[in-house]
Parts: C-alpha cells; sequence; structure tokens
C-alpha cells in the first residue's frame, strides 16, 4: 500500500472518532420547558388549621373554604394564624362556624357562602 492510502485511511479515522456519535450536542434532546402553578396546596392534619388567606376585607378562606366574619372583631387576624374550630363543619357546609385563634385567644363568628354565592 501506498503511503497516500494510509494517511487517507489514518485521516478518516480521526475525523470519525473526533465526531462522536449523532446527537451527542444534545440537539435531538427535548427542550425543557418551565411550567408555573398558580395556586397552592396546603394540606393539615385534621386537628391543626390554618387561616390561609384574608383579604381586604377581613373574609377568611380556611381549608380552601371561604368564610365572612359575622361581625369585625376578627379583622385583626391573618394568614398562617392557627385555628380550631368550635362549632360548625370546618369544610365549609354551615350557616355559621364558631372559630378559636390560638395566638389571639379569641373567637370570632362567621357565617359560610351557599351555593353560587359571590364573595
Amino acid at each position: 500500500m501506498s503511503h497516500r492510502v494510509i494517511a487517507g485511511l489514518l485521516l478518516a479515522a480521526a475525523f470519525g472518532l473526533a465526531a462522536g456519535p449523532a446527537g451527542a450536542d444534545g440537539s435531538d434532546l427535548p427542550r425543557p420547558v418551565h411550567r408555573t402553578w398558580h395556586g397552592y396546596d396546603l394540606r393539615l392534619p385534621p386537628e391543626r388549621h390554618v387561616i390561609e388567606v384574608v383579604d381586604s376585607w377581613g373574609r377568611l378562606i380556611i381549608n380552601g373554604r371561604r368564610f365572612t366574619p359575622a361581625i369585625p372583631a376578627c379583622g385583626h387576624w391573618v394568614a398562617g394564624e392557627r385555628i380550631k374550630f368550635l362549632d360548625g363543619d370546618i369544610l365549609g357546609a354551615c350557616r355559621s362556624a364558631l372559630i378559636y385563634n390560638y395566638r389571639w385567644r379569641d373567637t370570632c363568628e362567621v357565617s359560610c357562602p351557599w351555593g353560587f354565592a359571590i364573595w
């Protein structure tokens, strides 16, 4: 064999090894998609509940259910405070409920919306 043929074969082998397998640069992989989740998922044991949200009118969201204070006495309550249901249904299926706030050592009577009431 001539030197030109050997040099050509070595050059082809060098290019073959340097190139690597197709798709090694990651171009065939799917692009990562950033997904934003707008919401929350707060799960607490049944014996422990907190106020999740308090809006500017003093209405409360507890366990994903809306409650409206009967009087503005619990207007100083804020989200994150631990509470206990003394009377009424914790799931919001009630006409009224009595809630005890551990931080303020105070109770508040709230009403629950029925049906398709807009709050």
